[in-house]
């Protein structure tokens, strides 16, 4: 799944780097600094909610989407608490795409608000 979100959103005109675990995901945000991060709820390993702690801790300022085939478990109910947004899956295309819009248009990673010259499409990051 996240091969298939990097190839739609990339058509999009982001800038994508995947991971195929959880620990690789909070490497991969450590050493690049995204402005976005897309991410299952559930990933094998590490789950996707001890990775959001972690990568919130490590940047808090980073947005953070996640994604949940089940909406009503005790990790989704979790990671609503620290997210940006909690999606079901199958994913609502037209919906992530309006939530990274609102992301690129808000304030960039450092708190400071992007001139409009310089607004660009945040880096995003799917996970699975």
């Amino acid at each position: 799944m996240a091969e298939t979100l990097a190839d739609i959103l990339s058509v999009f005109g982001y800038a994508v780097t995947t991971a195929s675990s959880a620990v690789t995901a909070v490497r991969v945000v450590t050493q690049t600094r995204p402005d976005l991060v897309l991410m299952d709820v559930r990933m094998s390993g590490l789950s996707g909610v001890e990775a959001l702690k972690t990568m919130k801790a490590l940047a808090p300022q980073l947005a953070v989407i996640m994604m949940t085939a089940f909406a009503r478990d005790d990790l989704a109910e979790e990671a609503r608490r620290v997210a940006l947004a909690v999606l079901p899956k199958p994913l609502d295309m037209e919906r992530l795409l309006a939530l990274l819009t609102q992301v690129a248009r808000s304030e960039g990673p450092t708190g400071d608000a992007r001139h409009e010259r310089d607004r660009r499409r945040p880096d995003a990051v799917p996970f699975e």
